[in-house]
């Protein structure tokens, strides 16, 4: 068990990166550590650390644990929409299936409730955790049928664009597999909205002091009925085209998924671009992971860097 759990863990050691810069973890989680290919030499590895750790003889008990954990964590991950790199080091595209918010309290009530039961009964623990399997499957199937029904959503609006689409897509959303954020990529502009499958009306209007839950919860517009924000993805400006020479500019749209220019300011013979991924990004709730650009008259960068809650990183 003690094997099993730090080997579910192993993964996510990645982490450390961000504390030497967090351009670093963005670049490299769920890199190397969630490598489909890497993940049976971990596997060698990690058993024999084990049995000298343990002084038990049993490498290859160690090793059949270490394999199964190492892939569940692959394929856990996937069900989100961050992506993973499950070809590295040879293919850097961030797999992401959208199936499942980052976090999700059913699918972990799914899994930690019947392990903790299992604690307590003296027969039957097995038969309970398998239960717990079978109901996890079935909760991911459920989020499945959900994420076709949102994707339908996106296309019913980007039929009546005029516009060549790129791509569509339905990321899943907190608090409830019902709700989505839903992107649509055309050549000029990408569009943001927000359905709540279940939603029969329009959310109530909200005021300055409103809860946290309740700003969420009037984010979510019922099927049929969603209101698009639509971002400019390049304006026209020499001052974004010299931004887009930068290296940490480049690293950006590496990274980002649905990548926009947010601003464009110029003030005092200096001239900020700022840049957004629209995936993260809730109207009026959270603004994270832009990367702004300033430059000089002559075009010359003077700082970059990214920019959270307000504040330079």
């Amino acid at each position: 068990m003690v094997a099993g759990l730090a080997m579910g863990a192993f993964p996510d050691a990645d982490f450390v990166l961000g504390f030497f810069k967090r351009q670093l973890f963005l670049q490299y989680h769920r890199d190397f550590t969630h490598s489909f290919l890497l993940i049976p030499f971990y596997g060698l590895f990690f058993s024999w650390l084990f049995v000298k750790i343990s002084k038990r003889p049993h490498f290859w008990s160690f090793y059949k644990i270490f394999l199964y954990v190492l892939l569940s964590h692959v394929f856990l991950d996937l069900l989100t929409s961050y992506g993973t790199m499950i070809f590295s080091p040879f293919f850097e595209h961030r797999f992401a299936w959208d199936l499942v918010f980052i976090i999700d309290l059913i699918f972990s009530g799914i899994l930690v409730l019947p392990w903790l039961v299992s604690f307590f009964l003296k027969q039957g623990a097995q038969w309970v955790c398998r239960g717990s399997l079978v109901g996890l499957a079935v909760y991911i199937l459920f989020c499945w049928f959900q994420h076709g029904e949102a994707l339908k959503e996106a296309r019913h609006f980007s039929k009546g664009l005029g516009e060549k689409v790129i791509q569509v897509a339905a990321l899943p959303q907190p608090g409830s597999p019902y709700r989505w954020a839903l992107y649509v990529e055309t050549k000029a502009n990408v569009y943001q909205g927000f359905v709540d499958l279940t939603r029969k009306d329009a959310p109530e209007p909200i005021s300055p002091q409103s809860s946290f839950f309740s700003r969420l919860d009037s984010l979510y517009y019922p099927s049929r009925n969603i209101p698009f924000q639509s971002w400019e993805k390049m304006p026209d400006s020499p001052w974004v085209k010299k931004a887009l020479t930068s290296e940490g500019v480049k690293f950006f749209y590496w990274f980002a998924r649905f990548p926009v220019v947010k601003s464009v300011n110029s003030t005092d013979g200096r001239h900020r671009v700022e840049f957004m991924d629209v995936r993260f990004y809730l109207p009026g709730i959270r603004l994270p992971f832009v990367y702004y650009v300033e430059l000089d008259d002559s075009g010359q960068i003077r700082s970059e860097g990214i920019v959270e809650d307000g504040r330079r990183l």
